[in-house]
């Protein structure tokens, strides 16, 4: 009886658990705001983070971040559209890889931030950070895939 009781108190804690879909690229901030709000919202959230806009535009509502560090190779860049109702976050990732030769060039990898890769690896350390940061802007979060 007592282990019954148990997974009927467990049964709703797991069911409210969300899963991230494989390849999300996209999170999507659903609230009850209106665009502009939003994107108030996402400029002071920036400022107080100590993240510099790159750019923004007031017409359709867009803030592009500045560099946000993500390892000691690697920074992210997010795009946040505005709309009512939610927010809709995106990103890169630029990777700097130095190479072993005598040289020490490095290569400069550009790749859109998704939910892919072995966990630990630097993608899915990108996406945890974007996630990390929308969960700032509102707790109810949607994935898609965008193509």
């Amino acid at each position: 009886m007592k282990k019954l009781i148990f997974a009927l108190l467990l049964f709703p804690i797991f069911s409210l658990a969300q899963v991230i879909p494989e390849k999300a690229n996209q999170i999507i901030v659903v609230n009850n705001q209106t665009a502009y709000a939003n994107f108030i919202d996402v400029k002071l959230l920036l400022a107080k983070k100590g993240i510099e806009l790159a750019s923004q535009d007031k017409d359709t509502f867009e803030v592009k971040s500045g560099s946000i560090m993500v390892d000691s190779l690697s920074k992210s860049y997010y795009t946040f559209t505005c709309r009512d109702d939610k927010i809709i976050i995106t990103g890169i990732n630029k990777s700097n890889s130095k190479a072993s030769d005598a040289d020490t060039k490095t290569a400069v990898k550009l790749e859109t931030i998704a939910n892919v890769g072995l966990k630990g690896s630097l993608t899915q350390l990108s996406f945890k950070a974007m996630n990390d940061f929308a969960k700032f802007l509102g707790t109810k979060l949607k994935y898609e895939v965008l193509k």
